[in-house]
């Protein structure tokens, strides 16, 4: 009986252990990754559960590259490429800006190769309206 009591108890404990090895090297707050996953989904198109995996997924292999505060650090630099005026200047222009810019862009075009988001996130919209439009259509037999 006891025998059969620890045998049960080491099954059950084996999954946790063997999950617990599969998390990002970094620690990134619920928040930041979840504001990532949306953004990523919309980029991709929508809100839909292959979107949120693929994009689950990208937010955890670029947490096994680089801590959190590198990725704020290179994410504001990022958006702020397209912020107007002369304020967010720093953030579009300069040396550390286009670096980290480059060095962020990386990051995600490999987590994304990781976690099999396509290349284009336009053309998927495409191909998903296509399919919408020729759902529509009466078919001839």
């Amino acid at each position: 009986m006891k025998t059969t009591y620890i045998a049960l108890l080491f099954a059950s404990l084996w999954p946790a252990s063997a999950l617990a090895n599969d998390t990002p090297k970094h620690d990134y707050p619920t928040q930041a990754r979840v504001e990532y996953a949306f953004y990523c989904m919309k980029q991709l198109g929508g809100e839909n559960y292959d979107n949120l995996y693929k994009c689950s997924c990208s937010i955890d292999r670029i947490a096994d590259q680089i801590p959190y505060e590198d990725f704020v650090t290179m994410d504001t630099f990022a958006r702020g490429a397209k912020a107007g005026g002369e304020r967010p200047e720093i953030l579009r222009e300069g040396r550390l800006a286009e670096s980290s810019r480059s060095q962020f862009d990386k990051i995600k075009q490999r987590a994304a190769e990781q976690c099999l988001i396509a290349g284009n996130a336009p053309d998927q919209r495409r191909q998903q309206e296509s399919a919408s439009l020729l759902s529509r259509c009466p078919r001839t037999s």
